[in-house]
């Protein structure tokens, strides 16, 4: 393995790692910002008001693209493999 494959590989972890991430982590910034708007402007400052909602939210986005995360695993998975049956001695 040279130390250009393993950088390639590295980033293509890393590429994965956040494709997979995205979409529960800017769901819950844009409804955090959301509700954050919404309890500035109606002065209501309950904790649980915040926390349910991007609780459910989270959930319905992770059921959502959890066929799609489950592919793009699988297709990662796949190129792994087959790189490391080039690999061998």
């Amino acid at each position: 393995m040279t130390p250009q494959m393993a950088l390639e590989l590295t980033q293509r972890a890393l590429i994965v790692t956040m494709m997979l991430g995205a979409p529960v982590l800017i769901t819950t910034m844009v409804v955090g910002v959301v509700l954050n708007v919404l309890q500035t402007v109606t002065s209501i400052k309950d904790m649980s008001l915040s926390f349910v909602p991007k609780a459910v939210i989270v959930a319905a986005v992770t059921g959502f693209s959890l066929p799609w995360g489950i592919q793009t695993m699988n297709s990662y998975f796949g190129e792994m493999y087959g790189l490391m049956v080039q690999m061998r001695p």
